[in-house]
C-alpha cells in the first residue's frame, strides 16, 4: 500500500506536473515559496484556503489541499501566480479589498477557463468575459443590488505588501473602513518577483514545447513586445549617420583626471532633411507632435544643418533651421493631398541628393518613389498610420509611434 502525499508533496508534484501540461504557467510556479501554516497561523492570518504575496510567498492550510482534487489543486497554484503576473496586488489603490477581491478573481478565472476546468466554488461572471478587473469592479459597485459581493469574500488571501496596514475607505468618506492586509511573510531582503522577467521566460518556455495558453500573448502584449521609444530610435539615428574624426590639437576634457592625452572627438557637419506632412489625413495634435519633436533635434545636434519642407501634395514651405527654431512659427499647413515626390524631387533639385538623412514624418497615406535613393529615408509613422507602403521603399527604415494607453488590463 502506498503512502498518502504530504500537502506539501502534492504542491511540488502540482508544479512539477505544470511544467509539462502547461509550461507557461508551470515555469511561473516554479518561483513561487509555498509556506504550510500551523492551525494556529491559519487562525491568527486568516488564510483558509491559499494566499500568495507581491515576493512569491505562498502561504496556504494543509486542510485545504488535503481536501482538493489534483486538478484543482494545479488551478488553485496557477490562480496565484496570476494575480502576481497581473499585478493584482498592486493595483488595488483606494478601492474596497472585498469587491477588488472578488472582481481580480473574476478576471484570473475567465483566463484560466481556457486552460483548466474551475473549480465550483469559483467566481465567473459571464457577462464580464474578457474585462479588466477594473472594468469588474466598476460593473460590480454599479450592480451591487442585482449582483452583490458576498459577505466576507475571500476564495484566497490577496496579500498587498504594503509596509503599514492603511485604512481602506474606498474613496471618500465611507464609515465602512478596511485593512488592507502586509505580509507577514516577507523576509529581510526578499525582493518582489521580477515580472516581466519571469513572463518572458514562460513565454520562451511554452513556446519551445509548441504550448503556449490561449489569450496569454493578447493579455501580456506589452511585456513580450515592449514599444521602443521612437524618439531614442530616431536620436540613434541620426547619431549613426553624422561622421567623425579624432584630433590631438585639442585634447579630450575628459582625459584630464586620467593621467592620458586622449584625442577628443571631432563630429562634422552633415545636412539632413526633415519634412512633415501637412495633408487633411493629419490631426492637429500629429501635426503639433511632430514640429515639437522637430524642435527637440534641433537642439540636440549642434552640428546639423537641418532643412525643414512642410508638404501635402505640393511643398508648401521650405526654412533652414539654424540657431533657434521656434515650432510655432512655422507656416505652410496645405491640408491638402498627400504625396512626397515633391520633397525627393526638391532634393535631388537643391542638394544634388547631397543629404545624409532624410527624416520623414507622415500618416503612411502618401505617395511614395519605388526607386533607391542615394540617401536613406527614415520614415516615422503616427500611431494610427499604415506603415505598408513606406515599408515598400528600398534603402529605408520605418518607425511607427506608440499607441496612447489608458490603463492596464485584466
Amino acid at each position: 500500500m502506498s503512502r498518502q502525499m504530504t500537502p506539501r508533496e502534492r504542491i511540488a508534484k502540482a508544479r512539477i506536473n505544470l511544467l509539462t501540461d502547461h509550461p507557461f504557467f508551470g515555469s511561473i510556479a516554479m518561483h513561487l515559496i509555498p509556506i504550510e501554516l500551523t492551525p494556529e497561523e491559519v487562525k491568527k492570518y486568516g488564510i483558509k484556503t491559499m494566499a500568495v504575496d507581491e515576493y512569491g510567498n505562498m502561504p496556504y492550510n494543509p486542510e485545504f489541499v488535503k481536501k482538493i482534487t489534483d486538478q484543482e489543486l494545479k488551478f488553485v497554484v496557477c490562480h496565484e501566480i496570476m494575480h502576481i503576473c497581473l499585478k493584482h496586488l498592486e493595483r488595488i489603490g483606494t478601492r474596497k479589498v472585498d469587491i477588488w477581491n472578488y472582481a481580480t478573481d473574476a478576471a484570473i478565472n475567465d483566463i484560466l477557463k481556457n486552460s483548466f476546468r474551475v473549480p465550483k466554488d469559483c467566481v465567473l461572471i459571464p457577462k464580464m468575459s474578457g474585462k479588466s478587473a477594473e472594468e469588474i469592479y466598476d460593473w460590480l459597485i454599479k450592480n451591487a443590488k442585482t449582483n452583490p459581493v458576498p459577505n466576507g469574500y475571500s476564495w484566497d488571501t490577496h496579500i498587498y505588501g504594503v509596509s503599514k496596514k492603511k485604512q481602506q475607505t474606498g474613496g471618500g468618506k465611507s464609515k465602512n473602513k478596511q485593512q488592507i492586509p502586509s505580509s507577514p511573510f516577507h523576509k529581510k531582503g526578499q525582493q518582489k518577483i521580477d515580472v516581466p522577467r519571469v513572463v518572458r521566460e514562460a513565454h520562451n518556455f511554452a513556446r519551445q514545447q509548441g504550448n503556449i495558453p490561449a489569450g496569454i500573448e493578447r493579455i501580456f502584449a506589452d511585456i513580450l513586445n515592449p514599444v521602443m521609444d521612437w524618439k531614442e530610435i530616431l536620436r540613434k539615428f541620426i547619431v549613426s549617420v553624422i561622421p567623425h574624426d579624432f584630433t590631438y590639437t585639442y585634447p579630450s576634457k575628459k582625459s584630464y583626471s586620467t593621467g592620458f592625452y586622449m584625442p577628443k572627438v571631432v563630429r562634422e557637419y552633415v545636412d539632413i532633411v526633415v519634412a512633415v506632412d501637412s495633408s487633411g489625413s493629419i490631426r492637429d495634435d500629429e501635426y503639433a507632435e511632430f514640429l515639437t519633436e522637430i524642435w527637440a533635434m534641433s537642439k540636440q545636434f549642434d552640428n546639423l544643418r537641418m532643412t525643414l519642407i512642410i508638404c501635402d501634395c505640393e511643398i508648401q514651405n521650405v526654412i533652414e533651421v539654424t540657431g533657434e527654431f521656434d515650432p510655432y512659427s512655422v507656416k505652410g499647413r496645405g491640408y491638402g493631398g498627400t504625396s512626397s515626390l515633391p520633397v525627393y524631387k526638391w532634393i535631388e533639385d537643391n542638394k544634388n541628393n547631397n543629404v545624409k538623412l532624410l527624416v520623414y514624418f507622415t500618416d503612411g497615406w502618401i505617395d511614395i518613389p519605388m526607386d533607391e535613393k542615394p540617401f536613406h529615408t527614415l520614415w516615422v509613422v503616427t500611431a494610427e498610420g499604415d506603415t505598408r507602403t513606406v515599408k515598400k521603399m528600398p534603402n529605408a527604415t520605418v518607425i511607427q509611434l506608440p499607441k496612447k494607453r489608458y490603463g492596464d488590463d485584466y
